[in-house]
């Protein structure tokens, strides 16, 4: 018989004594031992029936390591805490789990959609499930210690799963979304797509342990994107669409929304209404506008919607030969920010005065504060001026005349509001689709409050 297993203070707890039994079930730092694992997770399942019974069950009921034996595994789930559970969905779950498991064995294919059928459960779980899921032997802790001890087998898809588990919550250490990624990168360059969108997201947002790095999201959401991978998709049409991070390109931000539409992307609907409507990349089609802008929509009828769309389309021909004029202004300071990161995000916002397309505007500041401290910025701002709609891509009501950004900043130096003053070292746009240095044709000048 094995040794009992003691707590630091003397005392046998069953809930622990299982881990014995995994150690010894997949070799964990020792040799392999088939019985020695039984007979641990049959001591747990001895002290009250909320451990170990399943897991011991397993073996006989499937001939895993030992002769099968129905009788036996019969006995042993016959001992499980059924006082607080729905005891017929239990066996039903863990007749499904456990048959997986056992073919799992031998084939390494099974384990990843097994990890995916139980994270399905464990995800939103409530507490009758989660006690259920406890007495299969698979709670979060339980099915993260098999998926890490699976991952070793070098499973991209696998080694997805321990980082899934990682991000919602199946370990309680502190820097779990740092250990997630560790396991997200590993999947990712053994060629896993969600994986790849994921460090894409990591690297564009600045998450994760990882500082912002436009060009490392690309190259991932590319990866992604090449294998079919709908998210990645989107998230890569969209830093092509904006030009915040990476110079905007329409054409390939167009064939991204459509492949990803064509997958069922519903928010690829609402960048492609508005590509269409406002004419950006491609020739302006308001019936086409309207196709992809219906999806979902009852708030409009089309008749109104396209008589808008002709008339923003009219007026930006007009305005085609005249350059707007652009008015920069540091809006507010928002502090903190990115989970305690930040010492605070300056707000700045550009506005326009009339009907034109701002696109890959790129403005370079410096900010000084009181005692004398300086810093260089650039700022870049999605496109802007290109109808009068007057709403965001998700229908939110909101200036189309006008552009935001913000200046993430790791000290306080620029964080007191009314103590910071900026000027305009330098400005580039794409104005009405031509290159323009905003400066020298002097369209664009700082915000001078009560200035007429």
């Amino acid at each position: 018989m094995p040794k009992t297993l003691m707590t630091p203070t003397g005392s046998t707890t069953a809930s622990n004594i299982p881990v014995l039994g995994f150690v010894y079930e997949f070799g964990v730092s020792v040799p392999k031992n088939t019985q020695q694992a039984i007979d641990y997770y049959q001591q747990a399942c001895a002290l009250g029936g909320d451990y170990g019974c399943y897991n011991a069950g397993y073996f006989y009921q499937y001939g895993v390591g030992v002769p099968q034996d129905n009788v036996r595994a019969g006995q042993l789930l016959a001992k499980i805490n059924a006082a607080d559970i729905d005891i017929e969905t239990a066996k039903s779950l863990g007749h499904t789990i456990y048959e997986a498991k056992a073919k799992a064995e031998t084939d390494a294919e099974m384990r990843a959609p097994i990890l995916k059928y139980v994270s399905r459960y464990l995800n939103t779980a409530d507490a009758e499930t989660r006690r259920i899921f406890s007495r299969l032997g698979l709670s979060k802790s339980d099915t993260l210690r098999l998926a890490k001890r699976w991952a070793q087998q070098g499973d991209p898809k696998v080694n997805f799963y321990v980082g899934h588990f990682y991000n919602f919550g199946y370990s309680s250490i502190k820097e779990k979304d740092i250990e997630a990624m560790r396991w997200f990168r590993r999947a990712a360059e053994g060629g896993e797509a969600d994986s790849q969108n994921l460090l894409g997201l990591a690297y564009r947002e600045g998450r994760w342990g990882v500082d912002v790095a436009a060009q490392d999201a690309v190259t991932w959401f590319e990866r992604a994107a090449q294998q079919g991978n709908k998210d990645a998709m989107i998230n890569l049409g969209e830093m092509y669409y904006t030009g915040e991070e990476i110079d905007g390109d329409y054409d390939k931000a167009r064939t991204l929304f459509t492949q990803a539409y064509d997958k069922g992307v519903s928010r690829a609907a609402k960048y492609l209404a508005w590509i269409y409507y406002n004419g950006q990349g491609v020739t302006s089609d308001c019936q086409k506008a309207w196709e992809y802008r219906d999806r979902g929509r009852t708030d409009e009828t089309k008749a109104s919607y396209t008589a808008h769309c002709v008339n923003d389309k009219r007026e930006r021909e007009e305005n085609r030969q005249t350059l707007p004029s652009l008015v920069l202004k540091n809006e507010s300071t928002f502090l903190g920010g990115n989970g305690g990161a930040l010492k605070c995000e300056n707000h700045f916002i550009v506005d326009t005065n009339k009907l034109a397309e701002v696109a890959n505007l790129r403005v370079v500041v410096t900010l000084r504060n009181r005692e004398g401290a300086s810093g260089q910025y650039t700022l870049a701002f999605a496109p802007f001026g290109m109808n009068t709609m007057n709403e965001t891509l998700y229908g939110r009501e909101y200036s189309s005349f006008r552009s935001a950004e913000l200046v993430p900043q790791k000290t306080k130096d620029f964080c007191q509001p009314g103590d910071v003053t900026f000027q305009i070292d330098s400005a580039t746009a794409r104005i009405n689709g031509q290159e323009k240095e905003l400066l020298a044709t002097g369209i664009i000048k700082p915000y001078v409050k009560n200035a007429g």
